[in-house]
């Protein structure tokens, strides 16, 4: 049974999400990272096909802080990267001139580890994840 797309975020969803998230009276960064790993993760487990994923991943995710734009264009990049999908033109147009670990992990050893963790598509935007992480969420 092929999945319901009305059911699940579109890239620019969780980009509006993310936004409305970001300002809240008390931002979330952890539920945003689990919001962001889960729905991306959705739109590979409810049988779609490749053509409905790339319709959910058409449309730029714009959040308001171009930290969170960089960490779901690499998001989405590297979920479809490990789907055999080319990624939409939209999710190279982010890269911070900074590094950035959403976490703000303060111990320089697990910063480490999490970058050599850190799919290729999102250290590439100078976003620290680790692929470990995006499971565990």
């Amino acid at each position: 049974m092929v999945g319901d797309l009305r059911a699940l975020s579109s890239a620019h969803d969780l980009g509006n999400w993310v936004r409305k998230e970001l300002a809240s009276e008390r931002p979330d960064a952890k539920h945003a990272l689990r919001v962001i790993a889960r729905e991306t993760d959705r739109w590979f487990t409810h049988g779609l096909s490749p053509h409905d994923i790339a319709g959910l991943a058409s449309e730029p995710a714009r959040t308001g802080d171009v930290r969170w734009d960089a960490l779901i264009e690499g998001v989405v990049a590297y979920r479809l990267h490990l789907a055999g999908m080319a990624a939409p033109p939209w999710c190279l147009t982010t890269r911070l001139d900074e590094g950035w670990d959403p976490y703000d992990t303060p111990s320089i050893g697990w910063r480490l580890l999490d970058m050599f963790e850190t799919p290729a598509e999102l250290l590439h935007k100078g976003v620290t994840l680790s692929h470990r992480s995006m499971e565990l969420l």
